[in-house]
C-alpha cells in the first residue's frame, strides 16, 4: 500500500498560528505546499489574462466605429420619435377619458330600470364601450411604445459605452502587454515545477522519518491505553467486596493482558512510554534538522582549502578536495582558499595547485604568514546564500556574519570518505 501523509504533514493540524500546530517542526512543509498553491494561483491568473486580453485586442480590431455612429444615429432618431409617439398616444388617451367621463355623466343608475332600457341610454353604453376599447388599445400601444423606448435608449448607451471603450483602448501597450505574459507563463511553469520537484524531493527525503514518528506516537497511544484500562482493573479490585470477584477480576486481566497483576502492567507499560517519549524528541530534531538542511539555499561554497588536505592529523595533500570538487561540480559557485603554506606542503606553485583544480574553481592563497580564516569569512560576507566548508570554530571570529548566522559547515573524513552531512556529500578518497 503506498504511503501517504498522515493528517498533520497534510494539514498540520492548524488553528491559524503555526506555533498551534501539534506538529511544529513540519510547519516548513506546510510553508513550501502555501507556496506552491501560490505558483498555480499565479499561473491561472496570467493564463486567464492573456485570454482576457487576447478577445480585447481580437475584438478591437474586429469592431467598426464608423458603422457603431451610423447604428447610434438611428437609435437616436428612432429613440426620438417613439418619445414623440408616446406624448401624442398620452394626449389622445387624455382626450379618451375625458370623453368617457362625459358620457359616464349621462349614465343612469340601472335601478331606475324603466329608463336604463331606453334608447337614449342603450348608445351611451354603446358609446361606452366604444370608447373604453379604443382607450384600452390606446393605454396597451403607450406600453409597447415604452417598452420599445426603454429598450431604444439601452441601446444607446451600449453604443456610446462600445465607442468610448474603442476611443480609450490603447492597442500598443495591450499588444505589449500581451507579448510578455507567454514569457511569464513559462517563468511561473518553470518555478512551480522546480517547487513541485522540490517538496516532492523533501517529502521523500523525510517519509521514513515521518512515518517513524507516527509509528511511536501511535504505540504511545496503545499504550496508554492499556495503561487506562489496567488502572480499571486496579479500582475494580480495590473495590471487589470479596476474594472471589478478585479472582475473577484478576482473570480478566490476564486474559487481556497475559498477567493477572495490573500494577504490573501499569509500570511496564509506563517503563515503555517513557522510552518511546524519550526517542520522540530525538526523531523531531532528526526531521527539523532534515527540513532546515532542504531549506538552505546555497549558491556559494567557499571551502577551507587546508581544512580538507587532513585527515585527522594525516596530511592527504588533494585527494579529498578533488573528490570532494567533482561530486559537487555544477551545483553552485565555489571558491577555494588555502593558508600560504599550502604550497609548501604540496611542493607545488600557486598555478599548478589552480590547474589540478580545475578552471571552473575560483582559488586563493593567503598571503605569506597569513591564515585562510578571515578571508574566507570576508568573502562569504553578509550573503545568506555563501556558505563555508570548514571545521574551525571561529571562536575569534565570532562578530563575523557568517559565523552568527551559523553559516558554516561541518564535514568528517574517515575510512577514506568525505562526509559533508549538511551537504548531502559521501565521497571515496
Amino acid at each position: 500500500m503506498p504511503y501517504t501523509l498522515p493528517d498533520s504533514f497534510d494539514g498540520l493540524n492548524m488553528t491559524g498560528d503555526p506555533k498551534m500546530a501539534s506538529n511544529e517542526f513540519l510547519w516548513p512543509i506546510q510553508k513550501r505546499r502555501d507556496q506552491l498553491s501560490e505558483l498555480g494561483s499565479q499561473l491561472r491568473n496570467l493564463q486567464d489574462k492573456y485570454q482576457e486580453l487576447e478577445r480585447a485586442v481580437k475584438n478591437f480590431k474586429a469592431y467598426q466605429p464608423d458603422v457603431e455612429r451610423e447604428e447610434l444615429v438611428r437609435l437616436n432618431a428612432k429613440a426620438s420619435e417613439l418619445s414623440l409617439e408616446v406624448a401624442n398616444l398620452e394626449r389622445s388617451k387624455a382626450v379618451l377619458d375625458k370623453q368617457l367621463k362625459d358620457v359616464r355623466s349621462k349614465q343612469i343608475s340601472p335601478v331606475l330600470f324603466w329608463k336604463f332600457f331606453n334608447e337614449e341610454q342603450k348608445e351611451l353604453r354603446a358609446e361606452m364601450a366604444r370608447l373604453q376599447q379604443k382607450a384600452n388599445a390606446v393605454v396597451q400601444r403607450i406600453e409597447n411604445d415604452k417598452a420599445t423606448l426603454s429598450e431604444t435608449k439601452s441601446q444607446v448607451e451600449l453604443a456610446k459605452k462600445r465607442l468610448a471603450e474603442h476611443d480609450k483602448f490603447d492597442l500598443e501597450n495591450t499588444v505589449r502587454l500581451l507579448s510578455g505574459i507567454p514569457k511569464s507563463i513559462d517563468r511561473t511553469k518553470a518555478d512551480r515545477a522546480a517547487a513541485s520537484a522540490e517538496l516532492t524531493r523533501i517529502e521523500t527525503r523525510i517519509r521514513p522519518h515521518v512515518q517513524e514518528y507516527e509509528r511511536l506516537q501511535s504505540e504511545v497511544s496503545t499504550l496508554n491505553s492499556e495503561i487506562a484500562t489496567a488502572e480499571v482493573f486496579n479500582r475494580n479490585l480495590d473495590a471487589a467486596p470479596n476474594g472471589y470477584e478478585r479472582k475473577i477480576i484478576h482473570e480478566q486481566c490476564e486474559s487481556r493482558f497475559g498477567t493477572g497483576r495490573p500494577s504490573e502492567v501499569i509500570n511496564d507499560r509506563r517503563g515503555k512510554v517513557r522510552r518511546l517519549e524519550n526517542n520522540i524528541p530525538k526523531l523531531e530534531r532528526r526531521i527539523r534538522d532534515e527540513l532546515e538542511k532542504s531549506d538552505r539555499n546555497i549558491e556559494h561554497l567557499l571551502i577551507d582549502g587546508n581544512n580538507v588536505c587532513y585527515e585527522g592529523q594525516n596530511f592527504i595533500e588533494l585527494r579529498a578536495l578533488i573528490a570532494l570538487l567533482a561530486a559537487l561540480a555544477g551545483q553552485f559557485a565555489i571558491t577555494v582558499v588555502f593558508d600560504a603554506s599550502i604550497r609548501s606542503l604540496l611542493k607545488a606553485s600557486t598555478k599548478d595547485i589552480k590547474r589540478r583544480l580545475g578552471p571552473s574553481i575560483t582559488t586563493y592563497i593567503a598571503p605569506t604568514k597569513t591564515g585562510a580564516d578571515e578571508y574566507l569569512l570576508k568573502l562569504a560576507g553578509n550573503l545568506k546564500t555563501s556558505f563555508i566548508l570548514s571545521n574551525d570554530r571561529y571562536a575569534e571570529y565570532h562578530d563575523f556574519d557568517a559565523v552568527k548566522s551559523e553559516r558554516v559547515l561541518r564535514f568528517l573524513i574517515a575510512d577514506g570518505k568525505l562526509m559533508a552531512n549538511d551537504l548531502d556529500i559521501s565521497v571515496n578518497i
